[in-house]
């Protein structure tokens, strides 16, 4: 038997709802350049000291890559369209480290990290401002405090159902599928969104630093069809693949272009690599 009464979970029901109406109603803000609706509960200051520390942790149990040519074309590319994002309050960095995965992410505050195993897969600047505008995109958009703020959401929502399973007198165990619910139906299609949020702001951001955007599209087709491959088939494993991703982004090429013809100055494809 229980040792609360029925109304102790009533009035933790609703407390629990008028948390998650506060906190929704509290963190409202729009996301760059696509101005979808985002919940936002983190600050932006507390991101950036968590990509900080974050980025300490990745150079002290990585190996940063001595490769003079990939440092270099990081640091160019990377900082050409950091200066695009307009975004003075990050301190941007960009380093290579050495790993045989094809991938990169940026860590909140502007912290951005590429795997030497993705220039198997780059041939230019311009492919790889695809790639860094991708990630630059993330933290743009503060996907990662979106994360964090759904996490407080789905918290918060775990104990509203608790309170109502206890309440229509449901069986215990019941409660544990709020957490498959949360993974499969919120976590991985919000993730998707994401991932094609940060496609749409990279190639805006690329095309005001000057890099066509077509390049991008030429880029995707390429890599998608080395997904079956070890290295790359780690990437597919968190970002969208082939077909979707590629018609999204050839929706953005008509505004992109026009930014990209207004860009100074223009780079184009870059340096080849």
């Amino acid at each position: 038997m229980n040792k609360y009464p029925r109304y102790f979970w009533n009035f933790k029901f609703i407390s629990s709802l008028l948390v998650l109406s506060s906190l929704y109603l509290s963190g409202c803000t729009s996301a760059p350049y696509t101005n979808r609706s985002q919940l936002m509960l983190s600050s932006e200051k507390s991101e950036i000291e968590m990509g900080e520390e974050a980025l300490k942790e990745v150079k002290k149990n990585g190996k940063i890559s001595n490769n003079k040519k990939m440092n270099l074309a990081v640091k160019r590319v990377g900082g050409n369209i950091a200066k695009a994002t307009d975004k003075q309050n990050y301190n941007w960095e960009f380093i290579v480290l050495e790993s045989k995965d094809a991938n990169a992410f940026c860590l909140p505050g502007g912290k951005v990290v590429v795997f030497t195993g993705l220039f198997n897969y780059i041939h230019n600047d311009g492919e790889l401002a695809t790639v860094l505008g991708h990630e630059i995109g993330h933290a743009l958009a503060r996907h990662t405090g979106e994360q964090i703020s759904h996490t407080y959401l789905e918290n918060a929502g775990g104990y509203a159902l608790s309170a109502i399973l206890y309440v229509i007198g449901a069986p215990a165990g019941l409660g544990s599928i709020y957490g498959v619910a949360t993974g499969l139906g919120i976590n991985l299609p919000y993730s998707r969104t994401q991932e094609y949020e940060a496609d749409h702001i990279g190639i805006v951001i690329m095309a005001k630093a000057g890099y066509d955007p077509k390049t991008t599209i030429i880029f995707w087709n390429n890599f998608s069809k080395q997904s079956n491959y070890g290295p790359v088939k780690e990437f597919f494993a968190t970002h969208p693949m082939g077909e979707k991703r590629i018609e999204e982004l050839k929706k953005l090429l008509p505004e992109t272009e026009k930014i990209y013809s207004a860009a100074s100055p223009k780079l184009g494809t870059g340096e080849i690599l």
